[in-house]
């Protein structure tokens, strides 16, 4: 599913509205939705403009994070106010206060969406720290984080991580399933905070893929 596909549907409009704001017809919505036709430039800024949401989302497979940004944009401009009254202990109204119709959707949708960059910039100071980019070539155990020739510099980058607040919690994870004597998997999950078991699974998950493990325990 291209990202049209969705915004039209998360934006509960209708592929023929949509082909006549811009000037289409159906079938060509549908070609391009089938992947017979890529959306040209010139359409591409007609539905940025019509949606107020960038250009790169109508044509490309959607992240989570990018739908959730888009569910985001959408219940931020489509929401409305309303006057709630305030009651005392009688059941009379006291007074009114405005509250947000979508209020604690689009609460929960910012609170998801920065836990996700936050989650993004660790994993991108790890990549760094075990030196993803190395692993491609055939020397084995070329990580940074694993060698005994880049202590010093490994150092330096892991105090960096650690300066930061936002992402110290995180890190914490990640020396705990380092230091973790198992296999993957199994109990070293029930180990971590509930809040970080997501991430640490994805961690491991790229520990996995790149074959850095940790000792398992002996027998």
């Amino acid at each position: 599913m291209i990202g049209l596909e969705h915004i039209v549907k998360e934006f509960r409009q209708e592929y023929k509205e949509v082909a006549k704001s811009i000037g289409v017809s159906s079938q060509t919505i549908q070609d391009w939705l089938k992947k017979r036709r890529k959306i040209p430039k010139k359409r591409l800024q007609q539905l940025s403009n019509l949606f107020d949401l960038p250009e790169k989302y109508f044509q490309k497979e959607l992240n989570f994070m990018e739908r959730e940004e888009i569910a985001l944009h959408y219940l931020e401009n489509f929401s409305e106010e309303v006057e709630i009254p305030l009651l005392n202990d009688k059941g009379e109204v006291v007074d009114y206060y405005k509250k947000n119709t979508h209020e604690n959707e689009i609460q929960y949708l910012r609170e998801n969406i920065e836990n996700r960059k936050r989650k993004n910039d660790i994993f991108m100071n790890l990549e760094t720290l075990l030196g993803i980019e190395n692993l491609n070539s055939n020397e084995q155990n070329s990580s940074p984080l694993l060698s005994n020739t880049s202590k010093a510099e490994t150092l330096n980058k892991v105090i960096k991580v650690m300066q930061d607040q936002e992402l110290y919690s995180y890190f914490e994870v990640v020396i705990q399933l380092l230091n973790y004597q198992s296999e993957f998997g199994g109990r070293v999950i029930s180990t971590v905070s509930p809040q970080y078991r997501d991430f640490a699974e994805d961690f491991l998950k790229l520990l996995e893929k790149h074959k850095i493990k940790t000792n398992k325990r002996e027998n």
